[in-house]
């Protein structure tokens, strides 16, 4: 039996099929004739729709492989909660002339499906136990993402490392069920802003990190923080009940580094070294770097795109990856890496 779900991301009704391919019969049953129901254990909360089948759910014992069943039925959300994990089985009933009917029921762990409308005011539905992956744009704003990786690859935690298995977990916004954490005040402690309203990195980053208004007018340097602060993995993030995971009273606490523009498209990710020198024990980065890389890096990219295509929840574990950086080392006390140029 092989199951396949189809989800459309923005709608609560998907579409399930099953492929049914006899494995034997034993001659001895005559016939084999199963009734297949596609189930939603949860009527209160979904629907099901009529069963069509292309292919009998008949097979004779002479000749069991005479043809395959394929069957398809369409299932709707409710949508009265804000969220809900549905429960969607296969029960088969197996009958012949020969034998009494025998049941059993089955389930794929991995494929089941969680619903709502908080992730979007559009309800639909993923498959919540897989677990997606970031791939931050290097083409687009390398020093964002150079100052990702080495904190990611360096610092003993590891934020959003599949290889590590430290996965980075979400924060939404407080509207939409975070733990009453807005992740801004998450930034307030790693990238806190000058008296005057300015960035941290206005008056205490690196003077010579590089901002390009060239490219994005009125472009100045800003505080660029990883892990990221809508995330539990952010220093900001505080301890205890609310849960965070690394938290810190400053960024004052985490690797300080800068950006800077050596000629155009060739960027440096520098030691900030007017600051004690990295330990690597430390659980967060802060670089200075201008603010179009810093937003642009992230922006409407993620929450737009990656967190709504998977309809990430508060809590819900994703992977960050930067591919350009494969071929980097960072084990050793000094890290150096070059990547080249797309």
């Amino acid at each position: 039996m092989g199951q396949e779900i189809k989800l459309t991301g923005a709608s609560a009704t998907f579409t399930q099929q099953l492929t049914l391919v006899p494995v034997a019969v034993d001659a001895k049953f005559i016939s084999v004739t199963l009734d297949v129901r596609f189930d939603c254990m949860m009527p209160d909360r979904c629907s099901n729709g009529p069963h069509a089948w292309d292919g009998a759910l008949v097979w004779q014992g002479a000749n069991p492989f005479s043809h395959t069943a394929i069957g398809k039925i369409d299932h709707t959300w409710n949508a009265v909660e804000k969220a809900d994990t549905l429960d969607l089985s296969t029960k088969i009933t197996a009958y012949s002339p020969v034998a009494n009917p025998a049941a059993s029921r089955w389930q794929a762990d991995g494929a089941q499906i969680r619903c709502d409308k908080i992730s979007s005011t559009t309800p639909g539905c993923t498959f919540h136990k897989y677990i997606p992956t970031w791939v931050m744009n290097f083409n687009k704003t390398p020093a964002a993402v150079a100052h990702a990786w080495l904190i990611q690859s360096k610092l003993p935690n590891h934020p959003g490392s599949k290889t590590h298995n430290k996965p980075m977990f979400f924060l939404p916004a407080a509207s939409k069920n975070a733990p009453g954490r807005d992740p801004n005040k998450n930034r307030d402690v790693i990238c806190p802003k000058n008296s005057d309203g300015s960035s941290w990195a206005s008056k205490h980053g690196n003077p010579a990190a590089t901002a390009v208004p060239e490219i994005s007018a009125g472009d100045k340097l800003s505080c660029d923080e990883f892990a990221y602060a809508s995330s539990y993995n952010s220093g900001g993030m505080p301890g205890g009940v609310i849960g965070g995971l690394n938290p810190v009273t400053s960024g004052d606490k985490c690797v300080q580094t800068y950006a800077t523009r050596v000629r155009q498209g060739e960027w440096h990710l520098y030691d900030d070294e007017r600051k004690p020198a990295p330990t690597w024990s430390e659980v967060c980065g802060r670089s200075a770097m201008s603010s179009w890389i810093n937003s642009t890096s992230m922006g409407g990219a993620f929450s737009s795109g990656f967190s709504g295509k998977y309809r990430l929840l508060d809590k819900d574990p994703y992977w960050v990856s930067f591919p350009q950086f494969g071929h980097c080392d960072a084990s050793k006390a000094t890290v150096t890496c070059t990547v080249p140029k797309p």
